[in-house]
């Protein structure tokens, strides 16, 4: 997550860090709705929850918020491995580059 830091974000919630890396099928317990949430300019919220929460057939999904539309993120994508999480949200970041 320090992609986000980086690029000029604050964390304004973060769970998800300290699961990061371990066994996702061992951490299912762990694994929720709310996991990450942070705020870039201008004016956007990265996402990242597990959906469905506490479920072994669950996965990531990192959405981007603009303006505070909630129900119309202008980006969304699902994750199930670390690696795939990690992409997405270079996804995610580049189109705040962009925008």
């Amino acid at each position: 997550m320090n992609k986000i830091i980086t690029f000029g974000g604050t964390i304004t919630f973060d769970d998800l860090s300290t699961l990061t890396g371990s066994d996702i099928a061992l951490i299912t317990e762990e694994l929720k709705e709310d996991l990450l949430q942070a705020s870039l300019p201008p004016e956007q919220i990265i996402d990242i929850g597990w959906h469905p929460e506490f479920s072994e057939n669950g996965a990531f999904r990192i959405s981007l918020i603009s303006d505070k539309n909630w129900k119309s993120p202008i980006y969304s994508e699902s994750a199930k491995t670390w690696a795939e999480l990690e992409k997405a949200l270079d996804h995610a970041l580049n189109l705040i580059k962009t925008a």
